[in-house]
């Protein structure tokens, strides 16, 4: 990125602000679109791995500027969601946390304690405007699904080329790091934002099947659904095959439906399928690594996560400053204020659960407005789904909701809302979801007022006689 130069960076800024304020809805598709492969795209086409993932986050603040500008002029068009207000009281906390944090830690930390902390929250608003119309949501369901597909067969090719019968390992794939442990990466920079996705995309592929959609899209979400289990078994992140088997039951609990029944049963069978072909290709060490859970069950579940609460509560109430348990924060050197010398924990390795490294920068009231906001969201999510539940949409907003809880369960132990792809596709459904109901009474007034009218019956009219022995008619 270095080498561009400024001129060029501001070009491509200024044509991006042109095309999203043209172009508001595909410009948010083509960032969905996007995520799935800046992985690849940083490491093969960038050669670069920490610069070049700020692409799909510029990206996005352009899109919070366009629809900003828009909401100014329209309002009931580009307005935020009523949910997005429950944020203030964490936003405001951490701004207040800003003069503290720069005299521990420095200016840039603070930055990317603020970019970690509030960038990825107004997604919801973004999420809440993306889609005018149900059909929307429908055209960008299957390019997803077709591009799930596609990187589940990147990671199987991945998994052969590195290794034979015996396990042996014969090259390691751009952006693969952990030698000794068959993990490919996908299109992702890393292993373990692949299983991310994986998380996110089984369900999603789950919630679109309950559509009612031309046979061919339905097709497509079941390739979707197929690639992503032989992703899942080539990729073998444990925490998401644990969560898989939570998440599903719970889709369908909160579906509650016949309808959802069968759909989640027709998904369930593209999985067996896609689990056939993954046994082939990964099978000995997809089993290994699922035995291998029980073994890290107490590390994973208790003891790690509360070493991380114990240091994390030694400044239970401001937190240690923004920034500290930031994903980049570990690879700066901050400066006190006043250049004094720096204590033992200043800067903190970025500890693998979500909920620890909250407290380390925000302190307990910083957790607590967090929670709130996201309680607020999911009781109205839970209120949207009420409505869809009847519908053919309901299975798919029970998909998300079972996707979000998954991601906070996760949060207790990993720190999934901290990187992409979850940090983005979490909140960003979380506002679709929350605009599902009006989509579906656009499309039942539709209904309505295309209803086509019958012709009126002629109906017979009361006469009276005449003197001269005529008729009139009554009035």
């Amino acid at each position: 990125m270095g080498d561009l130069g400024t001129l060029p960076v501001v070009g491509v800024a200024i044509l991006w602000l042109l095309v999203a304020w043209r172009y508001t809805g595909p410009a948010i598709w083509f960032v969905l679109l996007y995520l799935p492969i800046q992985g690849w795209i940083q490491l093969n086409v960038f050669e670069d791995s920490s610069a070049t993932v700020l692409l799909y986050e510029f990206q996005i603040i352009g899109l919070y500027l366009v629809v900003a500008m828009k909401a100014l002029r329209s309002p009931e068009r580009f307005g935020p969601p009523a949910v997005i207000w429950y944020a203030i009281p964490f936003a405001v906390w951490v701004l207040l946390l800003v003069p503290r944090s720069l005299a521990l830690n420095g200016a840039v930390v603070t930055l990317v304690g603020l970019r970690t902390d509030l960038l990825p929250l107004p997604l919801v608003w973004i999420g809440y405007r993306a889609f005018d119309s149900r059909r929307q949501l429908e055209n960008i369901g299957w390019p997803l699904m077709l591009q799930l597909a596609f990187v589940g067969s990147v990671a199987a090719v991945q998994f052969l080329s590195l290794s034979s019968g015996s396990g042996t390992i014969f090259e390691i794939p751009t952006g693969y790091t952990q030698a000794g442990v068959i993990r490919p990466p996908g299109t992702f920079s890393t292993s373990a934002h692949f299983g991310m996705f994986i998380l996110f995309s089984i369900p999603f592929a789950i919630g679109l099947l309950g559509l009612n959609v031309a046979f061919w899209k339905r097709v497509c979400f079941i390739i979707g659904l197929g690639g992503a289990t032989v992703g899942l078994m080539a990729n073998t992140q444990r925490a998401t095959v644990v969560l898989l088997s939570l998440t599903i039951p719970m889709i369908v609990l909160l579906a509650r439906r016949r309808r959802a029944v069968l759909h989640v049963t027709i998904a369930l069978g593209a999985i067996l399928g896609g689990a056939v072909i993954g046994n082939q290709l990964s099978g000995e060490a997809f089993q290994q690594r699922v035995e291998s859970i029980t073994g890290d069950l107490n590390n994973t579940l208790v003891l790690n996560p509360t070493e991380r609460w114990n240091d994390a509560l030694r400044d239970p109430v401001w937190g240690g400053g923004l920034g500290i348990a930031s994903p980049g924060g570990n690879r700066l050197e901050p400066e006190t204020a006043m250049k004094i010398e720096r204590t033992v924990n200043v800067i903190i390795k970025t500890p693998e659960s979500f909920m620890p490294a909250l407290v380390y920068e925000t302190g307990l009231p910083g957790l607590i407005f967090f929670y709130l906001f996201i309680a607020a969201i999911l009781y109205y999510e839970l209120q949207a789904l009420r409505v869809l539940r009847p519908t053919d949409m309901g299975l798919f907003a029970a998909a998300i909701i079972g996707f979000q809880i998954a991601i906070l369960i996760q949060s207790w132990a990993y720190d999934p809302l901290h990187y992409p792809p979850s940090r983005v596709l979490f909140w960003f459904w979380a506002g679709a979801l929350l605009s599902l109901p009006k989509l579906l009474a656009q499309k039942t007034g539709r209904q309505v007022t295309t209803v086509r009218q019958m012709p009126m019956v002629p109906q017979r009219r009361l006469v009276r006689p005449l003197p001269s022995g005529r008729r009139a008619a009554r009035v």
